[in-house]
């Protein structure tokens, strides 16, 4: 696995032995990046369930400033330690093990509002729209910011999700990437 482009562009990140982790595809990873092009540049990134940190290190590597990875899985945080260490991205980034939803709960207290809020969780547990539920309830996202949910083509994601609504959606065979926004905001 390595970055597509930017500063960091054919870096190689590591990943865990077996099945547990499952890394956004580079193909995908590329593709959700040619969609949200330039918006990247600059913002405040937030990576849920993120496994390797591999979108995380693509968006830094592509000009976000900063960027906050929560995993619960320690063997998968260590990992994501491990690449940023390998990376040298330790002054742009902070990865943190925890459940998502207390670490959405926290982002909230401490006033974090994110620019980029990308989520892939485990396939089997169909929770991308309660994840994204819980983000609208806690206003983790800029006014003018994103939610990309990469999850499974069983799990059918509605075109409202809190208060925030679906632009698009890409089917990558067994993959589907939706892309969310406020309800309000101007086209």
């Amino acid at each position: 696995m390595r970055i597509v482009a930017g500063t960091l562009k054919n870096r190689r990140i590591k990943s865990r032995e077996g099945r547990e982790t499952r890394p956004t595809l580079e193909r995908i990873k590329e593709a959700i990046f040619s969609i949200i092009g330039e918006k990247v540049v600059d913002t405040k990134f937030l990576d849920l369930y993120s496994g390797t940190g591999n979108v995380s290190f693509e968006a830094l590597s592509r000009g976000a400033k900063r960027a906050i990875m929560i995993e619960e899985d320690k063997e998968a945080l260590r990992v994501i330690i491990e690449n940023v260490n390998h990376l040298g991205v330790e002054e742009k980034c902070r990865a943190y093990k925890n459940d998502v939803f207390r670490a959405i709960e926290i982002l909230s207290r401490k006033n974090e509002i994110f620019d980029i809020i990308f989520l892939d969780p485990p396939y089997k547990e169909n929770i991308s729209t309660k994840t994204i539920e819980k983000i609208s309830e806690e206003n983790l996202l800029e006014r003018d910011g994103i939610i990309i949910s990469e999850h499974s083509t069983y799990e059918k994601m509605t075109d409202k999700i809190g208060n925030f609504v679906k632009y698009d959606e890409r089917d990558y065979n067994k993959k589907v990437v939706s892309f969310y926004r406020f309800e309000d905001r101007k086209k």
